[in-house]
């Protein structure tokens, strides 16, 4: 008895998940110009058989070698494709975003024409356009872009891409829908009429800032220049290189800013409570970029969580991202967690 060895354990997994790929259903309906053509067609089928002229017998399997042609052709266009998707580092709810879709033929011989690639959303989102490319050349890929629009803050879903095309001669729309799932956070929308930012802070310790300057953190060591202090320097390291070094420090932040939240969602809030809900997250949204520029610390606390503290200097997006996954508690659960600490400004859903 003779013995089959089986693949290598590396690629075998690999042959799997291409043969997945290239066998996912594909869908078909008929363009409008492909039920005018099929209307053609069963007229001049039904001429032929009528009057028995072989004239119209020859037209008619012209006319059914277009449609078996375009099935095969509109397969080879899909066949073997991949593809890759490419979110925007931010993306705020009602705000319009870039999201990048590439395209790689993986056919060493054949390209694919005419292809178009639409993302697959779940959820409140609207998309503005769609990815097309005339030619994908043989192992070759191509990029293109779309405007995504969140509907609302959160964790918005993106499951798949849906790979299209009407090559050749646009009788048919072909598709199939390759699974790509991702996950794009929203922050909330920055309110445009939000309060300026705050004049005073809490009183506590100073927080070290990334900007250099006059302060107690060291950033670290570079080159002696006119005009630093004697004490900065590092007499240590200046003498085993040979050179004048000095440390270069953190400057001290003044002010340490503490929004607090009240996420508690009262008995019988409908959607008017949601609403205001997400107009007062806008809002701290705001106050907290406005804070980090006027050069203080930032942090956002709510009942039972809060967001990690952001220095001067750093992006905001530490505290949108703690705001864009915040959501209401019931009344409940409020009562148990702890109530905002002490802070700079409160937030609360006022009444309608």
């Amino acid at each position: 008895m003779s013995e089959r060895r089986g693949a290598p354990a590396g690629k075998a997994p690999k042959a799997a998940k291409r043969r997945s790929r290239s066998k996912a259903p594909r869908k078909l309906r008929f363009t409008r110009e492909g039920r005018v053509f099929l209307l053609v067609t069963l007229g001049v089928g039904a001429a032929a058989v009528n009057t028995g002229n072989n004239l119209l017998y020859l037209v008619l399997g012209l006319l059914l070698s277009m449609i078996v042609l375009s099935g095969i052709l509109s397969e080879v266009v899909l066949r073997h494709v991949r593809v890759r998707r490419r979110l925007p580092r931010r993306a705020f709810a009602g705000s319009p975003c870039l999201v990048e879709l590439e395209v790689i033929n993986d056919k060493t011989r054949a390209p694919s024409y005419s292809v178009e690639l639409e993302d697959v959303v779940e959820g409140d989102a609207t998309t503005e356009g769609r990815c097309y490319f005339l030619k994908v050349s043989p192992s070759a890929s191509a990029s293109g872009g779309y405007r995504l629009i969140p509907g609302r803050r959160g964790a918005l879903p993106l499951t798949g891409v849906k790979v299209r095309t009407k090559y050749p001669f646009g009788l048919f729309d072909k598709w199939r829908v390759i699974e790509l799932a991702d996950e794009l956070l929203v922050y909330p929308a920055l309110a445009p009429d939000a309060p300026a930012q705050l004049t005073g802070g809490v009183t506590g310790r100073e927080v070290p800032s990334q900007r250099t300057g006059a302060g107690t953190e060291v950033a670290g060591l570079r080159e002696y220049r006119d005009g630093d202090e004697a004490r900065s320097i590092h007499w240590r390291r200046s003498a085993s290189l040979g050179r004048m070094i000095v440390r270069e420090r953190h400057r001290d932040a003044s002010r340490r800013v503490t929004l607090a939240v009240d996420e508690r969602r009262p008995d019988g809030a409908g959607e008017a409570w949601d609403a205001r809900f997400e107009a007062m997250l806008s809002s701290v949204a705001a106050v907290a970029a406005q804070t980090l520029e006027a050069g203080a610390a930032v942090e956002v606390v709510a009942r039972g969580s809060s967001s990690p503290l952001v220095l001067p200097g750093q992006p905001p997006d530490p505290v949108w991202r703690f705001l864009a996954r915040l959501e209401p508690i019931d009344p409940g659960d409020a009562d148990e967690a702890s109530p905002p600490a002490e802070a700079a400004r409160r937030f609360e859903v006022g009444a309608a």
